[in-house]
């Protein structure tokens, strides 16, 4: 009987410790209730836009990456113009680059680069901005969307 009782155990704790690391290599496990700031990465000589997402614009923000296909280390647009969207979380911080199909991930000791194939996290950020964004400039951010 101890023996059984010790293989529960065992197969117990191998449960926990699996679940845990699947989590954590996914990296997108960081929801979190505090603020989640997006910033418009440009070159305009004007200070970025900045506003931060309401709650049910988090939780929608979440689960977009969480249907992210992970990809290849690929580096980030970084000349004059439109870079994209940064993102950043405090609980756990966390700074998520989105920009031209492509999403990075950087935290602590950890950085993953995923695919936005359809740029629906970009198209989602920016929409999240509109009442931010002058309108002649969305206008124009948007039709850049998806012009990789």
């Amino acid at each position: 009987m101890r023996w059984l009782t010790k293989l529960f155990l065992l197969i117990s704790l191998s449960s926990f410790w699996i679940g845990c690391s699947q989590q954590s290599e996914s990296g997108l496990s960081m929801a979190t209730n505090g603020p989640v700031t997006v910033q418009l990465d440009i070159t305009a000589g004007v200070p970025p836009p900045t506003w931060q997402l309401s709650t049910a614009q988090r939780s929608e923000f979440f689960t977009f990456l969480q249907q992210l296909t992970p990809v290849e280390a690929k580096k980030a647009f970084d000349n004059l113009g439109n870079r994209g969207f940064i993102v950043t979380t405090i609980n756990p911080a966390r700074t998520i680059r989105v920009q031209q199909g492509f999403v990075w991930i950087i935290g602590d000791n950890y950085e993953r680069v995923f695919s936005d194939t359809n740029n629906d996290l970009e198209r989602f950020l920016l929409l999240s901005g509109q009442p931010t964004l002058d309108p002649a400039f969305y206008t124009i951010l948007e039709k850049e969307i998806g012009q990789n």
